[in-house]
């Protein structure tokens, strides 16, 4: 739960996040990783029963890295390379499962399963929990072991760890037997997936010997099974999380309005007519001061602050109170007690100055670098039974007439990896318990030693699947489904208030709801429910026929009766400004555009909902775009949903052309964008060249445009073009000149949790939107093959916030050398926000490649576009340009025009010379306020043949020569 203010953009992407302990904590934890052999003499006689034994895995490994079905019993170890052939490679999905048939029962008495952990490098990590099952009949299973990772996860070099069950030493787990040797047939080993990234498992060996020897026992099967409602739960079958710390716009300010429509279910008009969620578990994460109680950062005075706030004569408990005693009389159940849940704050073990729970004037320590083990422990418990006594106190002296205290809520979402973390939840448990309370957790996915709830003093436990929170295959709901059962606990439910707006999490959630009723959580199991702040509330008081329907369904899913609905979505027309839209469309960029969209052949149900994102952001049906200084690719993803949805992705191109920088320059000469009149006027004569020349000499398209790239450097170093028309122009340019990246070939030395949509090509697509993303690693790498050696001089990087503190750029011809395209500095540069423009002198080469030196956040390198520019040869363009000369031989006629450049009204000087070099002509004229001139000659036989002409201004340094042809016969 509290997980889910990282989630949105980083779920799994990360093992750093989401693991259980920091990269430096795990190296300083476990600098390596040795299994203790068995101490029982009587195993020397054991051989490895699995040696040369073929078997069955409930999913195949990937493709890239198989099984030839005899590589986890081959006796060849792999090394500490991955791409050695003895690993074989699974990612991403559910649990895998791997089954060995020994032929017959015989006594196994050691299992052990190999590992490889090759992150960040190779996105390889080691699983967090390995089980071990024997069974007779390949279907009934008893438990041997749960084995969590010792290695842990963080960043270095490949390292390995071996799982094991050895009997002498852990006993049997399951059947509660003494046994220390398993008498069986099958053998099954599991081993839980991380959601994105890869795990390599090599060899499994199962040491044993054939019969029954003396102590071997049968392990009693068990049924995998939620945890149900009953004693366990204090009663509760639905249990609804209410955020009442400290958020923005008083979110976590629960008032009675606002918590009858999450206790009652109520209909249009707002009047409950049924009793909804049974418990109601209270928990805040942020304090005032910023701090957050679930990572074990707040301190005394956070506490106090949250009891204050929670048992306030009109504060968050007494709101719920009068909640249900208004529902109450209205449903003729006055006597109706709500049952509450009240979270325990995390006593961080690193935390040193908490503040002085006892009164002695010292402000205890956790941290046991500090006061040593045994006190921080002791601290810890001594500010735990300090909560616990001032909820109990403020309980009492409450007397609330409809609520039930009924249970403590350990808001640290796993068990910790340090040596004292299970020894403290042991100790609070049976505070709790002396309370005459239970005791409720709810771990997230990739919680350390989830399995161990029950040893650790917890009565009730609801597994997060964390499906909700980010795309994962709906394989994910049945696989938390069955580590669930497997472990006994029961599941959470998730959404949150993007389910409003956003069809994808609309369709998550009915998700949930569908895969309840498969995996029988709504029959069966007690569900705790994640709501974000407010997703209830604006279910139940939505005028949204389609939001309603959520809430509906939500209502019958609590009391069991929800219907799995998988019905599908009608088709949709959609338009562009009053157009059909078809992918792919072309509008200039001077255009404002607007989306809309029809359903056909709706049913009317109510149940279908259409979202759009335009660029990856929400999009309102009618709402206008105006495509100033956005030319390019973008993408309007329309979806429409029933129970499922169906996603349709439009490409709309906002093209760019002379025409269209013409009409931009002249809106901001407009708009005064420009301080002085001359500027508009010199851009417009570079744009007049270039519309010249365009589709016909791209040569000449070019060499104009680069002059009005230069001319507009030119204007914004001498301050006289203003910020916006200069950033504007510029994406006229960039998209115009052409980014020689776009489409080509890009790799990178990783991507952020191996996932397709941060791969290194989204970085060179064209889109504005898509991104690569790295592991979270100072050396990594991205480059782009442009598929031929060509010159360029600029480089433009647009960052997502995880960008570089500092980096380089590097090219080369053949991969292998690579030189700096920055001279100084040691070719280091110092990244900024935003898009970056690095410039450098001319270059030329095949490879460019952005080299990461150090990082500016926790996360790795991320940028949405690698720009690769050739912007160089803008000083061709002469003062006087565009000459042309139009001979007119009938009428005996010469026309001579062309532009003054810098759009300033100029005195413009010619001299015609003859084929001998004779002067023949010379004149003057006055350009336009634009620049333009031209001047009109009687042609004579004097001109016959090649003749040369030159125009001239003050200031010129060189008079702009061109010749002419007259031939009085033609």
């Amino acid at each position: 739960m509290r997980w889910q203010k990282k989630w949105g953009s980083v779920l799994m992407a990360s093992v750093l996040l989401m693991a259980p302990v920091s990269a430096v904590q795990a190296k300083s934890l476990v600098p390596a990783v040795t299994i203790a052999q068995a101490g029982d003499a009587d195993q020397t006689q054991f051989r490895n029963l699995a040696a040369g034994l073929s078997y069955e895995w409930s999913e195949a490994p990937e493709a890239s890295h198989p099984d030839d079905g005899h590589k986890l019993t081959d006796g060849n170890y792999g090394k500490l390379d991955m791409n050695d052939p003895a690993w074989v490679g699974h990612l991403h999905g559910k649990t895998r499962e791997v089954v060995f048939d020994l032929g017959e029962e015989k006594s196994i008495g050691k299992i052990t399963a190999h590992f490889l952990q090759d992150y960040p490098t190779n996105s390889i990590l080691v699983p967090l929990t390995v089980s071990m099952y024997v069974s007779d009949d390949k279907e009934n299973w008893g438990l041997l072991s749960h084995n969590a990772t010792q290695l842990l996860w963080g960043e270095g070099p490949p390292r390995q760890e071996t799982f094991a069950w050895d009997g002498s030493r852990d006993g049997i787990k399951g059947g509660n037997t003494d046994g220390k040797l398993a008498y069986a047939r099958y053998v099954k080993v599991t081993f839980t997936m991380h959601q994105s990234l890869w795990e390599y498992i090599d060899e499994i060996e199962i040491m044993g010997t054939d019969g029954k020897v003396d102590g071997a026992v049968k392990v009693p099967a068990e049924t995998p099974h939620f945890l149900e409602p009953g004693e366990a739960t204090g009663g509760i079958r639905n249990l609804n999380l209410l955020y009442n710390g400290q958020y923005a716009d008083g979110l976590g300010d629960w008032k009675k309005e606002r918590i009858i429509p999450n206790i009652s279910y109520v209909n249009k008009d707002g009047e409950p007519t049924d009793w909804l969620f049974d418990g109601v578990l209270y928990l805040g994460l942020s304090s005032p001061a910023g701090r957050d109680f679930g990572v074990g950062q707040t301190n005394l005075e956070d506490w106090k602050w949250y009891l204050n706030k929670t048992f306030a004569a009109t504060g968050d408990m007494q709101q719920l109170n009068e909640a249900t005693k208004e529902v109450g009389a209205k449903l003729n159940q006055p006597d109706h007690k709500e049952k509450v849940v009240l979270m325990i704050p995390n006593p961080g073990e690193y935390l040193n100055h908490f503040g002085d729970v006892d009164g002695d004037g010292v402000s205890e320590s956790f941290n046991d670098s500090v006061v040593g083990k045994e006190k921080a422990l002791e601290n810890r418990e001594k500010a735990v039974q300090w909560w616990l006594d001032q909820v109990q106190q403020r309980w009492q002296a409450a007397n609330y007439s409809n609520l039930e205290l009924v249970g403590m809520y350990w808001l640290e979402e796993q068990i910790s990896t340090s040596d004292s973390g299970p020894d403290l939840i042991k100790a609070v448990s049976g505070k709790v318990h002396a309370m005459n309370l239970k005791f409720f957790w709810i771990p997230h996915s990739l919680a350390y030693k989830a399995f161990m709830w029950k040893d650790v003093g917890f009565d009730a436990a609801a597994f997060q699947p964390n499906y909700f929170f980010e795309e994962m295959g709906y394989d994910r709901l049945e696989d938390a489904a069955n580590l669930a059962k497997q472990y006994g606990m029961s599941n959470e439910v998730e959404f949150d208030d993007r389910m409003l707006t956003d069809n994808v999490f609309r369709e998550r959630y009915i998700d949930y709801l569908n895969s309840g009723v498969e995996t029988g959580l709504m029959q069966k199991g007690f569900r705790a429910y994640y709501q974000g702040n407010n997703a209830v509330y604006n279910l139940g008081v939505s005028k949204d026929p389609s939001l309603r329907l959520m809430y509906d369904w939500l209502y019958q899913y609590l009391n069991g009766t929800y219907v799995i609905n998988n019905s599908l979505p009608p088709e949709a027309d959609v338009f562009i400004n009053g157009q059909t839209l078809n992918s792919d469309a072309v509008v200039p960029d001077t255009e404002t555009i607007q989306f809309t969209w029809e359903l056909k052949d709706d049913d009317g149900s109510g149940l279908t909902k259409v979202t759009a994102l335009f660029d990856g952001k929400p999009y309102t049906s009618g709402t206008p775009i105006d495509l100033t200084a956005k030319p390019g690719k973008h993408e309007l993803v329309i979806t429409v949903a029933a129970a499922k949805s169906k996603t349709t992705s439009y490409i709309i191109k906002a093209g760019a052309t002379a025409d269209t920088m013409k009409a931009h320059v002249n809106r901001f000469a407009e708009e005064k964008q420009f301080t002085t009149a001359e500027a508009p006027r010199s851009l417009n004569n570079y744009v007049e060249l270039m519309k010249r020349f365009e589709g016909t000499n791209a040569a000449q398209f070019d060499k104009y445009l680069k002059g009005f790239n230069a001319k507009l450097e030119q204007l914004a170093a001498d301050h006289i073009i203003l910020d916006t028309a200069y950033a504007a122009l510029k994406e006229e340019v960039y998209n115009l000149v052409g980014n020689l990246a776009e489409n080509k070939a890009a790799t990178a030395s990783s991507v952020e949790g191996s996932s397709p949509k941060l791969a290194p090509e989204k970085a060179v697509d064209g889109f504005p939107t898509t991104r690569w993303a790295s592991n979270y690693v100072n050396d990594s790498w991205f480059q782009v093959d442009l598929g031929e050696a060509k010159e360029f001089d600029t480089v433009r990087i647009d960052w997502e916030f995880a960008r570089a503190k500092t980096y380089k750029l590097l090219v080369s011809d053949d991969k292998q050398n690579w030189t700096s395209v920055i001279k100084d500095n040691n070719g280091i540069i110092t990244a900024r926000d935003g898009k970056e423009t690095v410039h450098f002198e001319p270059v030329k080469a095949r490879y460019i490649k952005f080299q990461g030196i150090e990082r500016n956040t926790d996360y790795g390198y991320s940028f949405y576009e690698f720009g690769v520019y050739n912007l160089a040869g803008g000083g061709t363009v002469t003062p006087i340009d565009g000459t042309r000369a139009v001979v007119d031989t009938n009428a005996k006629k010469l026309t001579i025009d062309g532009l003054v450049m810098n759009g300033i009204q100029s005195k413009v000087n010619l001299k015609v010379l003859d084929s001998k070099g004779k002067v023949r002509y010379e004149g003057q004229t006055t350009s336009t306020e634009t620049g333009r001139f031209q001047f009109t000659i009687k042609l004579t036989d004097n001109l016959k043949g090649t003749c040369n002409a030159y125009l001239s201004m003050d200031g010129m340094p060189a008079p702009v020569k061109f010749s002419f042809e007259y031939n009085p016969k033609d």
